[in-house]
């Protein structure tokens, strides 16, 4: 019962999809001798990918600018010089600096000179005080001037510590980090400007270290969807042609970026280069891997597309409607089943060309014996035309488990692989279109076709 209530549906189906085709093509041409290219299935690997570009650089740097102002009389190192922490780059000139030492001493010299002074002072005037031979006003006065003239010790000090400081410090430019010199953009002679002031320029760009680098790829807004972090990456570069690197994403970053009207988003990847072939600033070719299977059946993509032009419409349909059978049906049941089809088209044909408009009562009992044997939906596993494409089909199932509130909703595309049958004639067979990597694809359900001789395309003459 189950197998022909299948049958009944697929051949309603069917029937109603293809009526006016059959109008269409009244006389059906025998099929056309045409020669093909022929592929065949088999036992593989596909890998899906989306593809990129973007650019090499460091994972971390640092731009080291002079702390104060001056003449460059040094520089120590030059580019892809390795470098230690506080090891000295470059030294300003501070010979002016020097004569301002010795000045400010002098003003620390002095003010130490009055200060002292003035404690005598205050000593003397304690004294007249106590014995009441000061008035009060005159003794504070002279410990107001004391501490004034501390005030002004402390102040030329600190002038002394600051000129001092730039002298011992600021005068040296010294690495932040331990790494590597990728650029030196002083040369000595130079006059340079003082990290706080807006006009300041880096003098040296230090990069951590060159082991690991990191590609910023622009991946289209399309494909963004399938890109996880932690995905495998692998990539090239022009400098190392046939060479292969691999990389795993680090981030995506969610600022979007816009131009000629097509929004991507930057990848950052980061890549081992332990090797030291990849250099800042290389551009990368990159290839995100989305899904590698292996030990499946494949077939060339182009067998998926091919469509015979050497048969009808109506011939084509009929071929189709044969493909979505049952696989395990029986040799008979299938005979039946076509012979069935022929007899519905043919009176289809007859009540098209008299007018009428109501199925046929085959046609209507086929139909309405498929609704009372519970068949409400399409021929089984779906059936060729769109969506999908011409001869492809996207079907649906929910299954519900007994007893529980669960369903399970997954879709799958179906298309046909066209072959030569023994008698010469053309056939199809549905299958499940899986992975694919653009020149194969990844065929599930196909066991029929293992060994067949598959038609690729038509052969040019």
């Amino acid at each position: 019962m189950r197998k022909s209530r299948n049958i009944a549906l697929v051949l309603a189906i069917a029937l109603a999809l293809g009526g006016t085709m059959s109008s269409c093509n009244k006389t059906e041409s025998a099929t056309k001798k045409q020669s093909y290219e022929y592929t065949s299935l088999s036992k593989g690997s596909i890998e899906s990918t989306v593809a990129s570009t973007g650019t090499l650089s460091v994972v971390s740097s640092v731009s080291v600018l002079a702390q104060m102002s001056g003449r460059i009389e040094n520089v120590n190192v030059d580019y892809n010089d390795r470098v230690k922490k506080g090891q000295i780059l470059a030294t300003i000139n501070t010979d002016l600096l020097k004569l301002q030492a010795k000045e400010a001493q002098a003003a620390v010299d002095k003010a130490q000179a009055t200060s002292d002074l003035q404690v005598l002072a205050v000593q003397n005037s304690k004294a007249l005080f106590d014995k009441e031979l000061l008035s009060d006003y005159d003794y504070k006065s002279a410990v107001a001037t004391l501490n004034a003239d501390k005030a002004d010790l402390s102040s030329a000090q600190a002038s002394l510590e600051e000129i001092e400081t730039e002298i011992n410090q600021y005068a040296y430019i010294t690495s932040p980090i331990d790494g590597i010199v990728l650029a030196r953009d002083i040369d000595p002679g130079a006059s340079v400007t003082g990290g706080q002031v807006s006009s300041s320029t880096a003098l040296f760009t230090i990069a951590g270290n060159l082991v690991q680098m990191q590609i910023e790829a622009e991946v289209d807004e399309l494909d963004i969807s399938s890109i996880k972090k932690g995905q495998a990456v692998r990539f090239t570069v022009e400098a190392n042609p046939g060479v292969s690197f691999n990389g795993t994403v680090k981030e995506i970053r969610l600022v979007p970026e816009t131009s000629d009207n097509v929004v991507y988003y930057y990848v950052i990847i980061l890549a081992d280069n332990k090797s030291g072939k990849l250099l800042p600033g290389m551009t990368a070719n990159v290839t995100f891997i989305k899904q590698n299977k292996t030990d499946i059946l494949t077939v060339p993509s182009a067998a998926l597309r091919f469509t015979p032009s050497s048969l009808t419409d109506a011939e084509k349909q009929k071929a189709l409607f044969l493909a979505n059978l049952p696989p395990d049906m029986a040799a008979a049941d299938k005979e039946k089943a076509s012979a069935d089809y022929d007899a519905i088209q043919k009176a289809q044909a007859t009540a098209k060309k008299s007018g009428t408009t109501t199925q046929t009562s085959g046609l209507s009992s086929l139909m309405s014996g498929g609704r009372m044997m519970g068949g409400s939906g399409g021929p089984p596993g779906g059936f060729g035309g769109p969506p999908g494409g011409p001869g492809s089909a996207k079907s649906s199932t929910k299954t519900q488990s007994s007893g529980a509130d669960q369903a399970t909703d997954s879709s799958v595309v179906r298309k046909p692989l066209w072959y030569v049958e023994d008698n010469g004639k053309l056939a199809a067979v549905m299958v499940e279109v899986g992975v694919s990597d653009t020149l194969k694809t990844e065929v599930i359900g196909a066991d029929a076709l293992v060994g067949k001789k598959i038609i690729l395309k038509v052969k040019a003459e």
